[in-house]
């Protein structure tokens, strides 16, 4: 039992006063701000094009000592925007690929208390039919004036006979220029042509000379035996 005059907080000691001091310092820190809520504005369903203003709402408690807060914005399972002052993050241009389960999370810059706000669903909506340029009408075509008479106008020219097909046996296709290599290489082929027949009458007038030297040898040779 407390003796009297003596306050209940001085009778508590060992681990009955650190638990006490544990208590009351995360009570504290609890209390510092409250649980973050993000918002999405103008909407949470903007139309695509639109810019959207994600937004972490909290802030430190008046009567607590003077600090800041950092922010941080998340998109299913990766981080969109690390820790920062900026409780805000802007979307110029909203598409399908910003549809998804956002959250952020607010901590004091020594890191005590942490926080994080429960995830808000954003849809992006198809594209406004507002948007679209309105279909332009033709213009009315103006009555002419009573006694005016009317002017034909003149009549297109026929269009052109079509070309002849190439798989229309009578058509005649048109000429072709020679290819310049494929000339080359006849050239080429003729001269050696030339070379040859050149070669073949010089190798027939010496079978010639040999055949008459033969002949000269063997008459020659029938007068010795004789």
């Amino acid at each position: 039992m407390p003796r009297r005059g003596v306050p209940a907080a001085r009778v508590l000691s060992g681990p009955a006063a650190l638990w006490a001091a544990r208590v009351l310092l995360a009570g504290c820190h609890a209390e510092l701000f409250p649980d973050p809520v993000l918002t999405a504005s103008p909407s949470a369903e903007p139309r695509a094009g639109a810019a959207v203003t994600l937004s972490c709402r909290t802030q430190l408690r008046r009567e607590r000592p003077a600090g800041r807060l950092l922010f941080a914005f998340y998109k299913g399972g990766g981080a969109l925007r690390g820790w920062g002052l900026s409780s805000e993050l802007q979307v110029r241009a909203a598409s399908a690929a910003h549809s998804g389960s956002y959250w952020c999370e607010a901590t004091t810059e020594d890191s005590r208390v942490w926080k994080r706000s429960p995830e808000l669903e954003v849809r992006v909506q198809g594209p406004s039919s507002s948007a679209a340029p309105p279909a332009s009408k033709p213009a009315p075509r103006k009555p002419a004036a009573p006694g005016t008479p009317a002017v034909e106008l003149p009549r297109p020219p026929p269009p052109p006979p079509p070309a002849p097909s190439s798989e229309d046996p009578g058509s005649t296709p048109p000429p072709q220029a020679p290819d310049p290599h494929l000339l080359h290489q006849m050239g080429l082929l003729l001269k050696q042509m030339q070379d040859v027949r050149a070669l073949l009458g010089h190798l027939v007038t010496e079978l010639r000379n040999l055949s008459g030297h033969l002949k000269l040898e063997t008459v020659k040779g029938r007068v010795e035996q004789e």
